[in-house]
């Protein structure tokens, strides 16, 4: 049997209600009288999370923040496998759209969230266990103001289903540079990834 360097983080109650979207702030939560949470928001996340188990050798790739850096980039929760990258690369080609607007349509990532100026691809170098659905739909606060943003799952077109993967426990002290090797980045168009994106 593996041993998976981040079976404690998986096993937290938490990273299943991160994996769903659940915004775990208590000043966001909604609460009674005395201050004690009776539900928190959710914002997105994924539908019906279920677990994964990520062998050594499998390529996952994730986009984030080009000022974060390679590392710090790779140290956050959300990846896709290659299958789902190149879906998304064939999405903005069929749809003449640049990578970072396919990735915002498929797996539901607006602005308010980051600028996707950097893709990351790393190989699995320890055993993982992750977190893998389809993407919910996304209600969150614009960044300006106003009305939030929504954005509807387009899970009912077979095409545009991208599953993604939930990995909790890499931003953990040594944890990165253990479970997984960088192999290359990607710098993105900033402005690319926002061009031709409508607010609903």
């Amino acid at each position: 049997m593996p041993v998976f360097i981040n079976r404690a983080a998986f096993n937290d109650i938490a990273s299943w209600q991160k994996a769903l979207g659940v915004d775990l702030n208590a000043q966001k939560a909604i609460v009674d009288p005395n201050g004690r949470v009776l539900a928190y928001a959710q914002t997105g996340g994924m539908i019906a999370p279920q677990r994964y188990e990520l062998t050594p050798g499998t390529k996952i790739f994730r986009f984030g923040v080009i000022e974060r850096g390679a590392l710090g980039v790779a140290a956050g929760p959300w990846w896709v496998e290659r299958a789902e990258l190149d879906q998304l690369i064939r999405f903005a080609e069929t749809w003449d759209l640049t990578l970072g607007a396919a990735v915002r349509y498929l797996c539901l990532v607006p602005p308010e969230w980051s600028d996707i100026t950097l893709l990351v691809r790393v190989r699995v170098e320890r055993p993982l266990l992750a977190w893998r659905g389809l993407a919910n739909s996304v209600v969150t606060p614009a960044a300006g103001g106003g009305p939030p943003v929504r954005l509807p799952h387009q899970n009912d077109v077979a095409a545009r289903r991208v599953y993604q993967l939930f990995v909790p426990g890499l931003d953990a002290p040594g944890i990165t540079q253990t479970a997984i090797a960088i192999e290359n980045d990607y710098p993105l168009d900033r402005g690319d990834s926002r061009r031709g994106f409508l607010y609903l």
